[in-house]
């Protein structure tokens, strides 16, 4: 019955994410903050690790295709870039002549098969800061040359700047999308066509809408191979003063959630945008600017693969690529940085916060099935900034499947009150957050909690270190979950 009742509660029109069964051993800690959580808000980093793991759209199926060498020109640059010697290609995007950017270009598949081994070449060696360095150098004029030529490549490399990802990445979604159109009827067109078709229909419906987020949306992630990869901001990720990072967890597929976990994106944006005002007039301050990612960069699982860490793991490496890139390209005016994860992302953050490669400001797990390591001043958050939240009526949260249960008082991160109630600072009523879905619904406690949060100002949150999780009165409603939102969709 526990686990029927976690397959229904896990997949809500804006959250999923289900567990259950033995638990497996956890992953070693990484370095920890020495940090003590003090004062209005939290600090900001100092050092924080630049080391390149895999860039976050991951390795597609198929190396690039690379065309004969000619001889008295020495190796195509597809070859170069082809190579494990990224230094190298980067020097040859930054002198190439057109018609060698041209070759390059048609040594691509159109709709983006061999994108992510290309990314993947040229970033495995060099870091996310000798890209961003690198960018910088080259001549504007080459700089739109590339945009127009490899926009597939410009688009999701690391420390590219975010406003010319977006840019990139909306010329290879035009790309791809028209590619899959014209070989559809003739004897090019492949298996999984449609299902492409209708997963960048979604991105597309993503990036252009406007449901929840008083904001420009950007399109700064896109991998086009099923079950495809993307991240879309609401707000400027290169001149934001705090960035939230939205893990989500279990059933979550590019081509299914996108559109939905970009508005819920978009809510916690207008929560904070809010906040930001009321906060600015109460403290006679300037205007923070904020941008928020929903990041589907990884696989999810589904009820066939949930019960282990191989996706958490390669979500890990890719979640560790998004934050050292938003380092590199932020280096000359950082941005405070808050993870919030949910469900199975939040074993995800865990497993990143704990390899010693990167550390954000502020982590919330939200309704976690368990974190890798005993305690938050094992996870590279400054001044051990964690915060979690477990609803009454969520079977995962407490469930301790992946490893120490977030919401006992020996994790040591603030439990974030989920039974709603007045608002301590503004008197507005606060909706709870009982079942597993509920998190981040508009209205509610967790919401208004996450977003203060996300603005460094853990201080105005309702919770207490360890704090048993609060009775609620009633059930949640169950009639409330959308029957299309009970299907396997990964």
């Amino acid at each position: 019955m526990l686990f029927l009742a976690a397959a229904i509660l896990s997949a809500s029109i804006h959250l999923s994410g289900v567990v259950v069964g033995p638990v497996e051993p956890a992953a070693g800690p990484g370095a920890a903050s020495a940090e003590a959580r003090t004062g209005s808000s939290a600090p900001t980093r100092q050092d924080r690790a630049t080391a390149e793991h895999t860039v976050l759209v991951g390795p597609a199926p198929a190396p690039p295709r690379v065309p004969t060498p000619s001889p008295e020109h020495g190796p195509a640059l597809s070859d170069v870039c082809a190579r494990p010697a990224p230094v190298s290609c980067l020097d040859g995007l930054a002198t190439a002549s057109e018609d060698e950017l041209d070759g390059l270009a048609a040594s691509l598949d159109a709709s983006g098969d061999d994108t992510g081994a290309l990314v993947d070449s040229v970033a495995s060696v060099g870091t996310a800061s000798e890209v961003a360095s690198w960018w910088a150098g080259l001549d504007p004029s080459r700089q739109l040359a590339l945009v127009a030529r490899v926009p597939s490549l410009v688009g999701n490399l690391e420390g590219v700047p975010y406003t010319v990802r977006d840019e990139a990445n909306r010329l290879f979604l035009v790309a791809a999308r028209t590619a899959i159109d014209e070989r559809r009827g003739t004897g090019d067109e492949r298996r999984d066509d449609d299902a492409r078709a209708e997963m960048l229909d979604q991105v597309d419906a993503a990036v252009g809408g406007r449901a929840a987020g008083d904001a420009e949306r950007h399109l700064v992630a896109l991998d086009t191979v099923l079950p495809g990869r993307a991240a879309v901001s609401v707000g400027d990720l290169d001149t934001a003063d705090d960035v939230t990072v939205l893990v989500p967890g279990m059933f979550f597929t590019v081509g299914s959630q996108l559109v939905d976990w970009t508005d819920t994106a978009g809510e916690l944006f207008d929560e904070q945008r809010s906040w930001t005002y009321l906060l600015a007039r109460a403290d006679d301050g300037g205007l923070d600017q904020v941008a928020v990612v929903a990041w589907l960069g990884y696989r999810t699982p589904d009820l066939t693969n949930v019960y282990g860490l191989d996706l958490a793991r390669a979500g890990a490496d890719r979640l560790e690529g998004a934050i050292t890139g938003l380092d590199a390209a932020r280096a000359s005016s950082p941005a405070r940085v808050t993870v919030v994860a949910h469900s199975y992302g939040s074993t995800t953050a865990t497993l990143a916060l704990s390899s010693g490669t990167v550390s954000v400001d502020s982590l919330v797990l939200l309704g976690s099935p368990g974190s890798v390591v005993p305690s938050a001043s094992m996870l590279d958050v400054v001044g051990d900034d964690v915060y979690a939240a477990a609803g009454s009526f969520d079977p995962v949260a407490g469930s301790a499947y992946f490893g120490a249960d977030p919401g006992t008082a020996g994790f040591g991160a603030v439990l974030l009150h989920t039974g709603g109630g007045a608002d301590g600072y503004t008197g507005r009523a606060l909706a709870a957050a009982l079942g597993h879905n509920s998190y981040l619904v508009p209205g509610t406690e967790t919401l208004r909690s996450t977003a203060l949060i996300g603005l460094g100002r853990g201080d105005l949150v309702d919770g207490e270190p360890g704090e048993p999780r609060p009775v609620a009165p009633e059930a949640p409603d169950l009639s409330l979950v959308r029957p299309q939102d009970l299907y396997v969709r990964d």
